[in-house]
C-alpha cells in the first residue's frame, strides 16, 4: 500500500508501534531475554522500514533510544495507551497539544530530552495520569494551573528546565501526590500554603528557583515528608516551628536563603533526620541542646551564616 505519509498512514505506524511494543512486554515476561531483544529488533525495523523515523535513529542498535527529532501529534489517536516513556532521547520541538486526547493515559515521561516550548494546559484532561515526568528539558512559561485537575497523580517532576512564573496553588488539590519536584527552574512568588494539602507527600524539593516570603507554616502538615529542600532560594524570615511535627524526615535542606532568627530547637524532635543543611542563611544565637539529641546526624551543616555568630552550646567545637 502506498500511502505516501499521509496523517492516516502515520497514525497506522504509530498504532502498529504500540502494538509490537506491547507484545515485547507480554511476550518478554512469558519467556527470556533474547526473545525480549528480538522483539525490540522488530519494533525498530518497523519504524525504519516506515520511513517516518528514517536518518533519526541508529541503524546498528537493537532498541530505539536515541532517537532523534519531534514527538508526531499523531500519537493523539491512540487512546488506549496507558503508558508513555519516551525519556532519555534526543527528542526536540514541543510537546503536541494532541496528547491531551491520551485519557486512558497513566504514566507520561519525555524526561531528559530537548523539548521546548510549554507545559501544555491539555495535560490537566489526563485525569488518569499517575505519573507525570517532563524534568530535564528546555520547557519554559509557567506551570498551568490545569496540573490541579490530576487528582490521581503520585509522581509530578517539572526539575531543571527554565520554567518561570509562580507555583500554581492548585498543586494543593493532588490530594495522593508523594513527589513533588519542582526544583533547578526561575520559579518565582512565594510557596503557596495550599502544598499543606499534601498529606501523602514523601519528597518536596523547590531548590534552586528565585522563591521569596516565608516558609509556610502549612507544611509541618505533611507528616509522610521524608525529604524536603527549599535550598537557593530568596527565602526570609524564621524557620517555622512547625517543622517539627515532620517526624519521618530524613533530610532537611534550607540552606543558601535569607533565614533569619535562630534554629529551632523543635528540629531536635526530628529522630530520624540525618540531613540538616542550613548553611549560608542568616541565622544567628546559639545551637540548641535539642540538637545534640538527633539519633541518626550524618551531615549536620550550619557554616556561613551571619558574622558567625550561631555557635555551639555546652562548649562542643563545631567549625563554622
Amino acid at each position: 500500500m502506498a500511502c505516501g505519509f499521509s496523517n492516516t498512514c502515520r497514525a497506522v505506524i504509530v498504532f502498529i508501534w504500540a502494538a509490537l511494543t506491547l507484545l515485547k512486554v507480554h511476550v518478554a515476561s512469558a519467556t527470556n531475554i533474547s526473545i525480549h531483544v528480538a522483539a525490540s529488533e522488530i519494533e525498530r525495523q518497523a519504524l525504519l522500514n516506515s520511513g517516518w523515523w528514517k536518518d533519526r535513529i541508529p541503524h546498528n542498535t537493537s532498541d530505539h533510544c536515541g532517537w532523534v527529532g519531534t514527538i508526531p501529534k499523531e500519537i493523539g489517536s491512540l487512546r488506549n495507551l496507558e503508558s508513555l516513556d519516551l525519556s532519555s532521547n534526543n527528542l526536540n520541538g514541543t510537546i503536541p497539544k494532541e496528547i491531551g486526547s491520551l485519557r486512558n493515559l497513566e504514566l507520561l515521561d519525555l524526561s531528559s530530552n530537548n523539548l521546548n516550548g510549554t507545559v501544555l494546559k491539555e495535560i490537566g484532561s489526563l485525569r488518569n495520569l499517575k505519573v507525570l515526568d517532563l524534568g530535564s528539558n528546555n520547557l519554559n512559561g509557567t506551570v498551568p494551573k490545569e496540573i490541579g485537575s490530576l487528582r490521581n497523580l503520585k509522581v509530578l517532576d517539572l526539575g531543571s528546565n527554565n520554567l518561570n512564573g509562580t507555583i500554581p496553588k492548585e498543586i494543593g488539590s493532588l490530594r495522593n501526590l508523594e513527589w513533588l519536584e519542582l526544583s533547578s527552574n526561575n520559579l518565582n512568588g512565594t510557596i503557596p500554603k495550599e502544598i499543606g494539602r499534601l498529606r501523602n507527600l514523601e519528597s518536596l524539593d523547590l531548590s534552586s528557583n528565585n522563591l521569596n516570603g516565608t516558609i509556610p507554616k502549612e507544611i509541618g502538615r505533611l507528616r509522610n515528608l521524608e525529604s524536603l529542600d527549599l535550598s537557593s532560594n530568596n527565602l526570609n524570615g524564621t524557620v517555622p516551628k512547625e517543622i517539627g511535627n515532620l517526624r519521618n524526615l530524613q533530610s532537611l535542606d534550607l540552606s543558601s536563603n535569607n533565614l533569619n532568627g535562630t534554629i529551632r530547637k523543635e528540629i531536635g524532635s526530628l529522630r530520624n533526620l540525618e540531613w540538616l543543611e542550613l548553611s549560608s542563611n542568616n541565622l544567628n544565637g546559639t545551637i540548641p541542646k535539642e540538637i545534640w539529641s538527633l539519633r541518626n546526624p550524618k551531615v549536620l551543616e550550619l557554616s556561613s551564616n551571619l558574622n558567625k555568630s550561631v555557635q555551639p552550646k555546652r562548649g562542643c567545637e563545631l567549625e563554622f
